[in-house]
Parts: C-alpha cells; sequence; structure tokens
C-alpha cells in the first residue's frame, strides 16, 4: 500500500515539475510538455522502408527537453526515407501525430 502511495505522490511531483507530459514522448516513456514541431540532428542507425521507420542516434533536442539517445520513429510518409542510408548525418524534423514523435523531414547533412 505505501508503494502505491509513494508512487502518487512521485507522479505528481513530476508532473507539476514539467518532467511528464504526453506530448512527443517516446516508448511509453514521458519527457516534457513539447510543442507540436521539434527538430534535431544526429546518424542514421537503420532505415526500415517497409516498416516507415528510422532509428536515429540524436542529440539533445532542446525543444523537447530531451537528451541525446537514441531511438526508434515512425516516418510521415515513404519519401522522407528516401536517399537517406545508414551512418548518414543527418538535420531531422518532428512533428506531433497523436501524442507520438513522427519523423515529416530528414536532410541529409
Amino acid at each position: 500500500m505505501k508503494s502505491h502511495l509513494m508512487i502518487a505522490a512521485l507522479t505528481a511531483v513530476l508532473s507539476t515539475a514539467g518532467l511528464v507530459a504526453p506530448a512527443l514522448a517516446h516508448g511509453g516513456e514521458d519527457h516534457a510538455a513539447a510543442p507540436q514541431a521539434a527538430e534535431g540532428q544526429g546518424e542514421v542507425v537503420a532505415v526500415d522502408a517497409k516498416a516507415g521507420t528510422v532509428i536515429l542516434k540524436h542529440g539533445p533536442i532542446p525543444a523537447l527537453k530531451w537528451p541525446a539517445m537514441t531511438m526508434k520513429f515512425k516516418v510521415e510518409s515513404a519519401a522522407v526515407l528516401e536517399g537517406v542510408t545508414v551512418g548518414a548525418k543527418v538535420h531531422f524534423e518532428l512533428k506531433n501525430v497523436g501524442g507520438k514523435p513522427v519523423v515529416s523531414e530528414i536532410h541529409v547533412l
């Protein structure tokens, strides 16, 4: 019973601190209240055109208060992945689609 109270209290503290929000969260984790769009830079780790996903090892994304990490993202359309190869350094744009981050553009640097 105590653990449930502690979890509820911790969640309340994190929520009021702006550390828990549904906006552009990834992988079931909530990071911060997020705008409808953000951008970042990183390296392409994997591309799955059939699944419509890309794995990016990206630097910090200040607009989302995300630290540097490696993440799998859905892409808005197959066209986003055209010319994108593993190992490429990229600049990418994210948009909020149903509370999930979706890559809307990728530009090879």
